[in-house]
């Protein structure tokens, strides 16, 4: 049931453009409605250019407690901040903010600690591992810091990215490097062989005619993929490399493990730590039928997976 809305209820919005696929909304309204919090969550189509003004306007209602970005527009939110964490000042990008006492907005970026809990849920290997990023845009940036940030043991010890636009990749590599003890570079070719981990953070899967980001064959028998791509899953890599026998995953638990992150952040501790307890019943609203089963059992890795 739909949360009653009443002049007590604290509002928090999702800009993007568009907006019509946003799974957000209906997780946060999920949350609030079984953890006793009066609050709602609506998506906002807003377009590029009207951002700053839209964010600088909407948090002067006072009821509006906090925002989630969605594309395009977490690397323009930075700019709008008083304040950011590290990862969304080293990624250059932010997917949440919110107004603080003093009246100021404060921001910082989950995507890399959505993956970061993902690959744990699944028992996948990354740290002191090699990682091979593919794309190098906002959400592979952030994957590429929080993999990094832990350092040689507790992160990745190498991070390769790769893109199409080869001084894109360049750029997000320089800057992770300078900053972490991890390895980062950028590569010339998307070979897979020698990698312990493949993340697919590029656009390619969305549509049926797309070729494969990666060469599925080429990866290494130990090696596990990871796909951020929320639409059409189990996309064709995923398929693909199950079929080998790797262990591949879909992009919702990356969704799934930001939840408490967000929650934390706006204030809503107990219900935070509720989702860590258990996120099941977010898992059944965004999970497609196709992968119901791997709600209650999650395909996780096994270092005896062969090819």
């Amino acid at each position: 049931m739909f949360p009653s809305i009443v002049g007590s209820t604290s509002l928090y919005l999702l800009p993007g453009d568009p907006v019509t696929n946003v799974r957000l909304p209906r997780m946060f309204n999920a949350v609030f409605e079984r953890c006793g919090i009066d609050a709602v969550m609506a998506p906002v189509q807003v377009g590029r250019r009207d951002l700053a003004v839209f964010v600088k306007a909407a948090f002067l209602a006072r009821n509006v407690r906090g925002m989630v970005i969605a594309p395009p527009h977490k690397p323009s939110l930075v700019d709008l901040l008083d304040g950011c964490g590290l990862f969304g000042r080293v990624a250059g990008s932010a997917n949440v903010v919110r107004r603080i006492e003093n009246g100021e907005l404060e921001g910082d970026l989950f995507d890399g600690e959505g993956l970061i809990g993902a690959l744990d849920r699944y028992n996948i290997p990354f740290r002191g591992k090699r990682v091979l990023i593919l794309g190098a845009g906002v959400s592979a940036a952030a994957i590429g810091v929080a993999l990094a940030e832990g350092g040689t043991v507790n992160g990745a010890e190498h991070i390769a990215f790769y893109d199409v636009a080869a001084g894109k990749a360049a750029g997000v590599a320089a800057k992770l490097d300078a900053f972490f003890d991890a390895t980062t570079v950028a590569v010339d070719s998307n070979d897979p062989a020698g990698y312990d981990l493949v993340v697919n953070a590029t656009s390619l899967g969305l549509k049926p005619e797309d070729p494969l980001p990666v060469d599925v064959a080429r990866m290494d028998s130990h090696a596990a993929l990871f796909d951020i791509l929320l639409r059409g899953q189990p996309t064709p890599i995923v398929r693909a490399a199950r079929e080998r026998g790797l262990n591949a995953q879909a992009g919702f638990e990356m969704l799934i493990q930001q939840m408490p992150h967000y929650l934390d952040f706006f204030g809503h501790k107990d219900a935070a730590n509720a989702v860590r307890h258990d996120a099941n019943f977010l898992r059944e609203l965004i999970y497609p039928a196709s992968m119901a089963d791997e709600i209650h059992a999650p395909l996780r890795y096994h270092s005896a997976s062969v090819a």
